[in-house]
């Protein structure tokens, strides 16, 4: 870590944080490596069997239903949910970073942990994409961004996109991990010793690792958000506006990709007070954490609005039979109390909850906002994706819907299938936390080193250095 100081700022936080020697962050926070081991240990048996019993859902699913798209519906809904969500996670370890904000420090291991529930959305989108229409159907090639592309172009980039995500996102974790392999492998026993020795890969904190570990985590940063907004692009194309008869909306690609950031704001929101709260590491993180990404989150919320109408005000005015066909069948049709509960949820509540300072100053008062926006995300992805694979295959070329389709509620296979697939993308996050700690040490003592703190007029502020 560099020495040289450019800059100096005086910031102002409600609790100052204590001058604790780097032993003890060390000893505290690898410590949380063992915290609870046996109960976490039997909510990953849980989730164990509730991954393998959503996979065999799948399984009899295909066997089931492999000739009729129109009831994958909610596994598309689920797809779309984990990708949001453990999509847009890590990019709250990015855009703040890059920005060389502070508040970030002891939140970017927990958002970069999320890159790892990608293992679910790559598991659960094979089915989709065997279910998927190719872009030939009865002799004649359908709608899609796929003009002259190969019969499964789809099928094909899709999934490589999404792994380039996924990998991009593990690489950025991993790099900035580094130094906290180092420390575990020097102040850790056994099998999590061994292991660490073997992931630190000799890092001893030279001028030149630490000048690399800067550039790995900007350039996979850099790199994470371009793919995440074209994987949403992709999907939302390809998994939903595609297998709608004259669907035509320019807007809407974006919407699923400012809602990816909401609902990865969201959910580490709720992770960081759950870990605060079971870890106990209230010394760390702070209310200025919270309220950081509270601000991020009613940002966030207002802009779901503003996407929302932008697309909406076209079709509404525009009142040609494909514009009356599209409401009626993402708002007025079915699905119309979905609609009314999932915008409730994701952004009416929420943005009334978070517009008072007090909430948004406050360690319990987020968490709710994020639980709302997470349910509410999970039934507008239903709403828009269930909708949109219960069109026959059969009226994939007419020129706009002329019968809207009834609502297909969920079966006994589905609920296992969201279920497992929920639990498949929570179980790494929960067994990365038994081999690194949440927090990151490298970054709370880097802070450590960089600040003090100081009375600044009626009010206490740390004096923070920044690095070149």
């Amino acid at each position: 870590m560099s020495k040289n100081v450019s800059k100096n700022h005086i910031k102002e936080h409600h609790t100052p944080p204590e001058n604790v020697p780097f032993n003890k962050i060390t000893s505290e926070l690898v410590s949380t490596t063992v915290t609870g081991t046996k109960k976490i240990k039997q909510i990953s048996i849980i989730l164990s069997i509730l991954s393998l019993l959503g996979i065999l859902a799948v399984i009899v699913k295909l066997f089931n239903d492999h000739d009729d798209s129109t009831k994958w519906g909610y596994v598309a809904a689920l797809v779309s949910f984990l990708l949001s969500v453990g999509g847009g996670a890590p990019m709250v370890a990015i855009a703040p970073v890059l920005a060389k904000a502070n508040w970030i420090r002891p939140i970017t291991r927990i958002s970069a942990i999320f890159s790892l529930a990608g293992v679910s959305t790559l598991i659960m989108t094979i089915p989709l994409l065997i279910m998927l229409p190719s872009l030939i159907v009865d002799g004649v090639r359908r709608r899609s961004i796929w003009f002259e592309g190969p019969v499964f172009s789809p099928h094909i980039w899709d999934y490589v996109a999404l792994l380039g995500l996924i990998l991009t996102g593990l690489a950025l974790f991993y790099s900035a991990a580094l130094p906290d392999f180092a420390v575990m492998r020097d102040h850790s026993s056994g099998w999590r010793k061994n292991l660490a020795k073997t992931l630190s890969r000799g890092w001893v904190g030279s001028d030149s690792q630490w000048r690399t570990l800067r550039m790995r985590i900007g350039m996979f940063g850099t790199f994470y958000f371009l793919i995440l907004i074209f994987v949403n692009f992709l999907f939302s194309t390809d998994f939903a506006m595609s297998m709608v008869p004259g669907w035509r909306d320019a807007i809407f690609p974006m919407y699923h990709s400012i809602t990816s950031l909401q609902a990865g704001v969201a959910i580490v929101v709720a992770s960081l007070w759950i870990i605060r709260k079971y870890f106990k590491l209230e010394r760390y993180i702070h209310t200025d954490q919270f309220w950081s990404l509270s601000r991020l989150l009613f940002g966030l919320t207002l802009l779901w609005i503003y996407f929302f109408y932008s697309a909406f005000i076209v079709f509404w005015y525009g009142r040609s039979a494909n514009d009356k066909a599209w409401i009626d069948l993402l708002i007025t049709g079915p699905m119309m109390w979905v609609f009314i509960t999932s915008a409730l949820f994701i952004w009416f509540a929420p943005w009334w909850w978070l517009i008072w300072n007090k909430v948004r100053r406050s360690v319990n008062g987020p968490i709710i906002a994020a639980i709302l926006i997470l349910i509410g995300l999970f039934l507008d992805r239903v709403r828009l994706f269930v909708t949109a694979w219960s069109v026959p295959t059969e009226s994939i070329h007419d020129k706009y819907l002329t019968v809207i389709p009834e609502i297909i509620l969920p079966g006994i296979l589905d609920i296992l299938i969201i279920i497992g697939g929920i639990s498949l993308a929570i179980l790494p996050v929960l067994i990365i936390s038994r081999i690194i700690p949440v927090v990151s040490i490298w970054e709370i003592q880097q802070f450590n080193l960089l600040s003090k703190p100081v009375k600044y007029i009626k009010t206490h502020g740390v004096l923070v250095a920044k690095p070149d």
